[in-house]
């Protein structure tokens, strides 16, 4: 049997009961006491309380306000995303790839060929899209965006989708410098890159193309070929001949970062130029990357993919020049 309870006194009962709540006590303490009391000539009763009550709102008021302005003011905070099985496998595929280019300091400020998929549109199944944008999500900082983007286009029954990672400062500065072509889209440095992946995605042909070619760091000169050769087919001709020029990746020395020109084409300083930037970047991989065995990155635990972040981030900051103040790229959403 449960003991009995032991008995109240009714003092403390009554005292209780007249106790205001522990709210309406602390707006009493902030607001004051009632002020003191007369009775007027006519016998009704005269407080100065609303009058001290009201300054006291006042006060208790210009208190608080500070603190919403402040809260209002305040970024909401991002939750951080942690690495997945997949997060290793994708960096590790694409600092292997052209996209070492774009991690590294923006030559190509934009790069794909690290995840690709299709979705059967009659029977979609996501769940690898789910999983490609969850290990991505882990790159994105203050440098780099990365996501997968599924293409607009069905091509017998399939829509395409690919993985891209960004990088933010490069691709601000390639809207602002190509602003006659990007502005009439409503593409300035300010917009968000998915955005703008997106727009050039779903431009005309013609203008998809030099969107692209601009995103992915082709010299302006192969650019305008291209640009020239399918017009040329679009009207029935044969098209110019071309040669195609190669920058070695450390997954393969032909065929990731690749262009066309004209076969006669003499090289440019601009060939010249990309060239050797790649060059010297991909001789600074190769350096960070004999640290630890990257080959096995498709069984890396998350600790190993740290250390691939690790590694990215490094090359990012070794070839990612100081931007301007006003010039730098917006912040990262």
């Amino acid at each position: 049997m449960a003991p009995a309870a032991a008995a109240v006194p009714l003092a403390t009962i009554l005292a209780t009961a007249a106790a205001p709540p522990p709210r309406a006590a602390a707006l009493q303490r902030a607001v004051g006491p009632p002020g003191p009391c007369r009775r007027r000539a006519d016998g009704r009763v005269h407080t100065h309380h609303r009058r001290g009550t009201l300054a006291a709102m006042r006060r208790l008021a210009l208190a608080v306000l500070p603190l919403l302005l402040a809260a209002c003011a305040a970024p909401p905070s991002r939750p951080v995303a942690a690495p997945t099985p997949a997060t290793a496998a994708l960096l590790a595929k694409a600092l292997d790839g052209e996209a070492l280019f774009t991690i590294a300091g923006g030559l190509k400020p934009v790069s794909e060929g690290f995840f690709s998929h299709s979705i059967d549109v009659a029977a979609p199944d996501l769940w690898p899209i789910a999983e490609a944008r969850a290990a991505l999500a882990v790159w994105r900082n203050d440098t780099l965006w990365a996501d997968v983007h599924p293409f607009h286009d069905v091509h017998g029954g399939k829509r395409a989708v690919r993985g891209y990672v960004v990088h933010r400062q490069a691709l601000a500065e390639l809207l602002r410098a190509q602003s006659a072509f990007f502005a009439p889209y409503g593409l300035g440095p300010d917009t968000h890159p998915a955005e703008v992946f997106a727009a050039v995605e779903r431009m005309p042909k013609l203008d998809r193309h030099r969107g692209f070619g601009l995103l992915f760091g082709y010299p302006a000169h192969a650019i305008e070929f291209f640009l020239a050769a399918e017009v040329a087919q679009e009207q029935g001709g044969p098209g110019p001949k071309r040669r195609f020029v190669q920058i070695p990746t450390f997954a393969a020395p032909t065929g990731r970062f690749v262009y066309a020109v004209a076969a006669d084409a003499p090289e440019l300083p601009a060939d010249r130029d990309l060239a050797a930037a790649a060059a010297v970047r991909l001789a600074r991989y190769r350096e960070l990357r004999s640290a630890f065995d990257v080959a096995g990155a498709t069984t890396m635990p998350p600790a190993d993919a740290a250390a691939l972040q690790q590694l990215a981030a490094t090359l990012a900051a070794e070839f990612t020049p100081a931007a301007p103040a006003a010039a730098a790229a917006p912040a990262p959403r």
